[in-house]
């Protein structure tokens, strides 16, 4: 579910370039399928970032079939690297066909739980994205803040969940404490001094945070 208004998001999908190859295909088996995956109007904003920034290294929570790893993974710098975590072993399997089918040595895939690998690496990273379980978020801030770059960015998605974070009357029980894990995740980040923050009414809701230098 997109959280802008239908026309705004049609107006968007018929103006920005349409995917191609391997990433088009994706798209569709992606819709065939219901697996989420980033949103047209998120992937293009997500290239301008990676434009911006040039990241050498990328790690990434919630690979699903691996379609923002492939578009982060054209932004690389010489020599980069993304380490890429997905807990579903099935959607796993098949994203690491897509990687070998794009030829891409650049991605590593790991079948894990994300909280358990940010717990257990040491290394440092320019860019943290999380696409995964929306009670990791704030869980995690500790490991995150200890990988990340001075300078880097921590980009979370779906952060507005259909809108229902923003909007009491679209909330079901069902999904009460999501909700409040990611109204808790948002107030936190936007007051933690060791971030400048911003929240974005894009896609599912995107939150773009840069760790202050020091």
């Amino acid at each position: 579910m997109n959280i802008s208004y239908d026309y705004i998001t049609e107006y968007l999908n018929e103006t920005l370039p349409q995917s191609t190859g391997l990433l088009k295909e994706m798209e569709e088996y992606a819709k065939k399928h219901y697996v989420p995956i980033i949103q047209k109007e998120t992937m293009w904003f997500l290239r301008t970032l990676l434009t911006m920034k040039k990241p050498e290294k990328i790690l990434e929570i919630g690979t699903a079939i691996g379609y923002s790893s492939l578009v982060f993974s054209e932004y690389l710098k010489e020599g980069g690297k993304i380490i890429t975590v997905e807990l579903n072993e099935e959607t796993a399997l098949i994203a690491q066909k897509n990687f070998e089918k794009a030829g891409n040595t650049s991605i590593k895939l790991i079948v894990g739980d994300g909280e358990d690998v940010l717990k257990n690496s040491n290394e440092k990273f320019d860019i943290i994205f999380l696409d995964a379980n929306k009670s990791l978020y704030t869980r995690c801030m500790y490991d995150v803040k200890r990988l990340l770059n001075k300078g880097g960015l921590l980009i979370a998605d779906n952060v507005l969940y259909k809108g229902m974070v923003a909007n009491d009357d679209l909330e079901t029980r069902r999904k009460r404490t999501l909700v409040n894990n990611l109204r808790s995740f948002l107030y936190d980040l936007a007051h933690d001094e060791d971030f400048t923050t911003s929240i974005i009414p894009i896609g599912d809701g995107m939150t773009v945070s840069v760790f202050k230098e020091d």
